[in-house]
Order: structure tokens, then sequence, then C-alpha cells
């Protein structure tokens, strides 16, 4: 079983990799008008929200308990369909396979 600060090692390089990444490195020139703002506002909160996970959020359990508020949360809800729209991956798509390396890591 992994230490603690592996798992939330873990757990962070699992959100990077399959989504805030991926949106973080696509171009802005992929996209034409509304859709270029639109896409220019999910990667300024994508941003943060990245921030967020790895400064705020000490322990693995604390990256679980807010990755899975943030899959369900209203709010989040309609920038997850904006971000689906584009073609990039949203929270609630991994949802699955993040709880799957939480039970494997034991969190």
């Amino acid at each position: 079983m992994a230490t603690k600060k592996d798992a939330r090692k873990e757990l962070l390089k699992f959100i990077d990799t399959k989504a805030f990444d991926v949106i973080l490195k696509t171009s802005p020139d992929k996209y034409k008008e509304k859709d270029r703002e639109n896409f220019e506002e999910i990667r300024r909160k994508t941003e943060n929200e990245k921030e967020k996970f790895h400064n705020d959020y000490k322990t693995a359990e604390e990256v679980k308990k807010n990755f899975l508020q943030n899959v369900h949360s209203k709010p989040a809800q309609k920038l997850d369909k904006d971000i689906e729209r584009l073609g990039l991956p949203a929270l609630p798509q991994l949802k699955n396979d993040f709880q799957k390396l939480c039970d494997e890591l034991g969190i």
C-alpha cells in the first residue's frame, strides 16, 4: 500500500494528466470566436482549480473529497458541459477511474 504522501501524489498525477494538463496544453487556436472565448474562460478556471488541488489539499483524503465534490457540484456541472462540448475531458468523465485508483491506494 502506498504511503499517504505517495497516495496524494498519485491522485494529483491522475487528475493532472487526465484532465487539467490536457486542457492547459490545448491551444486556443483550435477554437474560433465564441468557442475560443469560452475555452479561455475554461482554461483560466482550470489553472485556478489545479492550483487549489496542489496547494490547498494537503492529504490524499482531501484531494479525493474535493474531486468528488467537484463532480457533483451544481456550478461545476455547467462548466463540465462546456468542457465536454469543446471536446475536452471533464472530471465527471474520470470519476469511475478516479474512484478505482482511490480504492487501489486504500483511500
